[in-house]
C-alpha cells in the first residue's frame, strides 16, 4: 500500500461513499478546522493504483517542531479487513514519522455496546470488541474511557431512526401538549447568519468557543448545504388569541364547578377542583396582560431558543442548542427537538443524531437531567470504542508526555457542547 497526500475533492468522492462516512470527515470541516488552531491535510492509500483508505488529518505542533496528528472520528479504512488495516497503519506510521508526527489520535464511530437505560445494562458488539484487540496489536494505544465528557467527540451517542420513528410510542400526555403548544403561536423557523448572535445567546454558557466559532461554521456548512440553523419564536398576536381561546373554555369549567360546588360547599374533590380552575384562570389573564404588553412596546415575536444543525449524507446531527426552559408553561426545549424530529423526517432523513449522553446510569449523575430529556424521546444509544493514539514515534510521543505537552492540549477542561 502506498501512502500519498490527496486533494480534498478526491478525498470527498471517496468519503462520500465510506461506510464510516461523517461530517468531521468532509472538506467542509477540514476547512473550518483551518480557521481554529490546527492545519489540514487529506491522505489516501492506494493498493494497485486504487484508493482504498483516506483520512482528514487535523495537526498541530507542540514543542520543538514535533506534531501530533488529529483524524476525527478515525481512519476511513475497512477495519474489519485485517490484512489492509494492518498495512495502511504501517503505511501511515512510516509516512508520519518522516514528518516528525509523534502520533496520531483517532475515535472511529464504531460501535462497542448498545446501552439500556432502563435496565442499566449494555448489549456488547463481540466482533466489534475483538477489533480493540487487533488496534491493539497494531501499536493503537487504548485510551481511558469516561462516563461523562471528557473525550474529544461523544464516546455516548444517542440516535434516533426516523425513517422508522413514530411519535405514538412516546409519552401521551407529552405529545398531547405538544400538539397543542403548535396551536399557541410557537413555531420554528430557519434562521441565517444574522440570527448567529441570538443563537449564540441560548449556547454561552455551555461551550468553550467564542461566537465566531459558529459564524465561521455556519459559513463553511450553509454554503454546501449542511447546515440550518433553527429558532423557536413565539407570535404574541396568535398567542393572544391562543389564551383568549383557552380563558373562554376555562371560564365555562370554572362556572360549572362553582355551580356545582355552591349545591355540595363540603365536597373537598370539588373544592380542590375550583381552586385550580381559578388558579388556571388567573395565570391566563396574566399571561395575556404580560403579551398585550408586549405588542404595545411593538414586540411582535420573542426567539426563545436556538439549534445548530449540521447535515450529511442522510444524516441529522444537532451540533448545540439551548432555550429557555419555560414560556409561561411551555417547555421550549422539548418543543424544539419535536419539530426537530418531526421536521427533518419529513423531509426524508434518515437519522437524526442527539449528539451525546452519558453512560452513568444512576441517579447521582451530574448529567441525569441531560440523559433524561434526550431519552425521553426513545433513540438508540450507541457506545462507540473510544480513543486511540496511534504512536507514531515512541521518543517523540515520550518527550511530549514528559513536558507536559500533551497534557495541556487534551486534558483541559473540554467543551460542553450541547450538554
Amino acid at each position: 500500500m502506498i501512502i500519498d497526500e490527496i486533494n480534498e475533492n478526491i478525498f470527498e468522492d471517496f468519503a462520500s461513499k465510506h461506510t464510516l462516512k461523517n461530517f468531521f470527515q468532509t472538506k467542509e470541516y477540514g476547512s473550518f478546522m483551518k480557521h481554529s488552531d490546527f492545519n489540514v491535510m487529506y491522505v489516501g492509500g492506494y493498493e494497485n493504483g486504487v484508493l482504498v483508505a483516506a483520512s482528514l488529518i487535523l495537526h498541530k505542533t507542540l514543542s520543538a517542531g514535533i506534531k501530533y496528528g488529529y483524524a476525527p472520528r478515525g481512519f476511513l479504512v475497512d477495519y474489519y479487513n485485517k490484512d489492509m488495516l494492518e498495512k495502511f497503519t504501517k503505511e501511515i506510521k512510516a509516512f508520519f514519522a518522516k514528518k516528525k508526527f509523534a502520533f496520531i489520535k483517532i475515535n472511529p464511530e464504531i460501535t462497542y455496546a448498545t446501552l439500556d437505560y432502563t435496565n442499566k445494562t449494555k448489549s456488547v458488539n463481540q466482533t466489534n470488541k475483538e477489533l480493540i484487540t487487533t488496534l491493539k496489536s497494531l501499536g493503537y494505544v487504548k485510551l481511558k474511557d469516561h462516563l461523562y465528557f471528557e473525550s474529544l467527540l461523544p464516546k455516548y451517542t444517542p440516535v434516533i431512526n426516523l425513517a422508522n420513528y413514530s411519535f405514538d410510542s412516546l409519552n401521551t400526555n407529552m405529545i398531547t401538549t405538544l400538539r397543542n403548544n403548535e396551536l399557541s403561536g410557537i413555531t420554528l423557523y430557519t434562521g441565517s447568519m444574522e440570527d448567529i448572535d441570538t443563537f449564540f445567546s441560548f449556547v454561552n454558557d455551555k461551550t468553550a468557543h467564542p461566537v465566531t466559532y459558529y459564524k465561521k461554521m455556519y459559513q463553511i456548512f450553509n454554503q454546501a448545504g449542511k447546515a440550518d440553523l433553527l429558532l423557536v419564536t413565539m407570535n404574541y398576536s396568535m398567542y393572544v388569541k391562543y389564551l383568549q381561546k383557552q380563558y373562554a373554555y376555562e371560564q365555562v369549567n370554572n362556572d360549572r364547578i362553582n355551580s356545582e360546588f355552591r349545591n355540595n360547599p363540603q365536597d373537598q374533590d370539588l373544592y380542590q377542583k375550583k381552586m385550580e380552575s381559578d388558579k388556571l384562570l388567573n395565570k391566563l389573564s396574566y399571561d395575556m396582560v404580560d403579551a398585550n404588553n408586549k405588542m404595545v412596546d411593538n414586540k411582535e415575536k420573542e426567539i426563545l431558543g436556538a439549534a445548530f444543525i449540521i447535515k450529511h449524507e442522510g444524516r441529522v446531527t444537532i451540533y448545540i442548542s439551548g432555550c429557555d426552559k419555560e414560556f409561561n408553561g411551555i417547555d421550549v426545549k422539548t418543543y424544539m427537538y419535536y419539530k426537530i424530529i418531526k421536521e427533518y423526517k419529513d423531509k426524508g432523513y434518515l437519522y437524526l443524531d442527539l449528539y451525546g449522553i452519558t453512560a452513568d446510569f444512576e441517579d447521582t449523575n451530574p448529567y441525569k437531567s441531560l440523559n433524561d430529556f434526550k431519552l425521553k424521546f426513545e433513540p438508540t444509544v450507541y457506545e462507540y470504542i473510544g480513543e486511540f493514539d496511534l504512536i507514531v514515534n515512541k521518543p517523540l510521543h515520550q518527550f511530549l508526555w514528559s513536558t507536559n505537552k500533551i497534557q495541556k492540549e487534551f486534558y483541559r477542561a473540554k467543551d460542553t457542547t450541547n450538554h
